[in-house]
């Protein structure tokens, strides 16, 4: 299984981001029976971008051949994206990297079936 976690710096240590299409980075972590293969951290070139980075990195992601996203929120048209390319969405937010993973691997974490709601002038997104 493949997962990206959204983060600022990325790597195991640092913590899982609240937001998606605007997170710094991802920290891609490949998953085999239950442990850790590989981690691959990759810079959101999408982050400051005005408008559509949800969709620009869901997309990015879909590429990468990720299965599943670990963040804190998610807006509707990157859930759109990533529903159509079958990478599932879970949510969690402030835990490290590594103690997410190891909460998705025992089904600890909630899985986000439908976008948040705007928060502010549409550039936040709670659940």
């Amino acid at each position: 299984m493949r997962v990206a976690i959204s983060t600022t710096n990325g790597g195991l240590d640092d913590r899982v981001s609240d937001v998606f299409g605007r997170t710094m980075s991802f920290t891609i972590v490949d998953i085999e029976n239950g442990e850790i293969r590989g981690v691959e951290v990759v810079k959101n070139e999408f982050a400051m971008r005005g408008g559509g980075a949800g969709i620009a990195v869901s997309q990015l992601l879909a590429d990468k051949g990720v299965d599943v996203v670990v963040t804190g929120n998610v807006g509707p048209n990157a859930m759109s994206i990533l529903s159509s390319a079958g990478i599932r969405v879970y949510r969690c937010s402030g835990l490290k990297v590594r103690d997410a993973i190891e909460r998705l691997v025992r089904g600890e974490l909630e899985e986000i079936r439908s976008p948040g709601r705007p928060m502010g002038r549409g550039r936040r997104w709670l659940g």
